[in-house]
């Protein structure tokens, strides 16, 4: 369990940047947001359930009473207005706003919905102003209490990749190479698999496809890209293997890979994303690859699978300490074989962590 006092620092963090940025406070639904200040997980769904979070102090839930139970004993201190089916939100709504001192510039997150906010602001002279910047920048420093449970995700994934390579076997389907990896997943520890890709031979050239009913065969390539949580928080891990041999396949592997290394080895406190995106893709490149490279570097892990920071060709935000992201450069050839290789990194101390440990080197799944 995290403590309690990592949820009342991260409220603090967000009233200061709220007040920072001229904002009375900020509207947050069921998401990752909401579960980064409460340790609550809900789903988002069509009855208004929203955290109202007031710069000045205070957080008032407007919730279902049947989605009300978990935020009363939640780890950050909310004031309750739950409503029933037969009551509607009306009345929560009106207590809520009138306690937070919802009026004048208030944030709000993005994937609020449009029905939400209609009946948050019916007949009140308020201005909503997007808090995405706010709240991804929060969350993407992670703090140690989420750098914990990061490491045992890696940790839970990392061991289950490493199996891999005995399940693969010439004539099964892309499917069920998929079912076998998640049951490996399962076995070596309590991670949710949310994304499970496998994509052999010429579909492997198409970066985010399922798995299908694809035989898989000898001298191809296959990518598997596997996204797992565990309380909550991701990893992300490809590698790419390969039954038997093919020369065109070991020329692009070793680029790849050594792509990977370099932007790992570039990654630092104080540099900026673009450079860490740069120096993966000039190998790669100035191997004669650089169009069949054509998607980011690198992406932010945590409560979601894909936030900030971005690690983008061009990108100027710099890498602080705390933040945890993934360095994935991949070569498509249409037609005929994909390549991709990823590893999640922490920036601790300055430097660039590898936390998934898994070998990577050319034919390290013989």
């Amino acid at each position: 369990m995290v403590e309690r006092q990592a949820f009342e620092a991260r409220a603090s963090r967000l009233r200061k940047r709220l007040g920072q940025e001229g904002m009375g406070g900020v509207v947050i639904v069921p998401g990752p947001n909401m579960r980064y200040l409460t340790d609550v997980e809900s789903f988002l769904l069509e009855r208004p359930f929203m955290l109202l979070v007031s710069t000045s102090g205070g957080a008032h839930l407007v919730a279902p009473e049947l989605e009300s139970g978990p935020y009363r004993r939640s780890a950050m201190d909310i004031t309750v207005h739950s409503w029933t089916d037969a009551q509607g939100p009306r009345t929560a709504i009106e207590e809520a706003t009138g306690e937070a001192g919802f009026e004048g510039t208030w944030g709000v997150e993005g994937k609020a919905p449009f029905a939400y906010l209609e009946r948050l602001t019916a007949g009140r002279r308020i201005k909503l102003r997007s808090a995405e910047q706010v709240l991804q920048g929060l969350r993407e420093v992670k703090d140690e209490a989420e750098m914990r449970i990061l490491r045992r995700s890696c940790s839970i994934l990392s061991r289950s990749f490493r199996e891999f390579p005995g399940l693969l076997r010439e004539g099964m389907t892309e499917i069920e190479l998929a079912k076998a990896a998640t049951e490996t997943i399962q076995k070596n520890g309590p991670a949710k698999v949310e994304d499970m890709l496998v994509q052999s031979g010429r579909r492997a050239a198409d970066p985010h496809s399922l798995p299908s009913s694809k035989k898989i065969r000898r001298d191809e390539s296959v990518v598997m890209d596997v996204g797992t949580s565990y309380l909550g928080y991701y990893s992300d891990i490809t590698r790419t293997f390969c039954l038997g041999t093919s020369n065109e396949f070991v020329r692009v592997y070793d680029e790849v890979l050594e792509g990977q290394k370099q932007g790992i080895r570039a990654a630092s406190a104080g540099v900026e994303v673009g450079a860490v995106d740069r120096a993966t893709r000039q190998v790669i490149e100035k191997a004669g690859y650089g169009k069949e490279f054509f998607h980011r570097t690198g992406h932010g892990l945590g409560l979601e699978i894909h936030e900030g920071p971005y690690i983008v060709t061009g990108g100027k935000q710099r890498l602080a300490n705390g933040m945890y992201f993934t360095v994935e450069p991949g070569v498509y050839l249409r037609g005929r074989l994909g390549v991709r290789i990823e590893d999640d990194v922490l920036i601790n101390r300055g430097l660039g962590e590898e936390v998934t440990k898994i070998p990577k080197e050319y034919g390290w799944w013989r």
